[in-house]
């Protein structure tokens, strides 16, 4: 159901909502940060794990180059980086979510001011 944002009654109940939904979107992005901040954390542990693995390419002249050892290790932790990857992707979401519910709220808080302009001036002859 949608209010009707020409009423002082129908703006007070969408800030209402807004306030919650406000409350929401923190409370999500708070939740996806931190699985990004955990996701990185196992992404670079796996990282260091199989650079030090004994099946690692060790890198020598004439024999495996940095760009190998690289290449290897980044196949090793493909996973892990995906999830990190996909852990930064929906932070970024839910920042995107909490400044579209913030300026959604800025809206309404205007459409507010103008409303109670208007039934201020209602009536009085003007």
């Amino acid at each position: 159901m949608s209010d009707d944002l020409t009423t002082p009654v129908g703006v007070e109940s969408r800030m209402r909502r807004l306030v919650t939904d406000l409350t929401h979107a923190q409370q999500s992005l708070a939740r996806a940060r931190d699985a990004e901040v955990d996701a990185k954390h196992t992404f670079e542990a796996a990282r260091r794990r199989a650079l030090f693995s004994g099946d690692c390419p060790k890198v020598a002249r004439g024999g495996y180059t940095t760009a190998d050892r690289d290449a290897w290790v980044d196949e090793q932790v493909k996973t892990s980086r995906y999830q990190y990857d996909v852990a930064v992707a929906k932070r970024e979401a839910a920042q995107d979510h909490l400044r579209v519910v913030r300026d959604q709220s800025m809206i309404v808080m205007a459409l507010a001011s103008s409303i109670r302009a208007a039934y201020a001036v209602a009536g009085s002859g003007r």
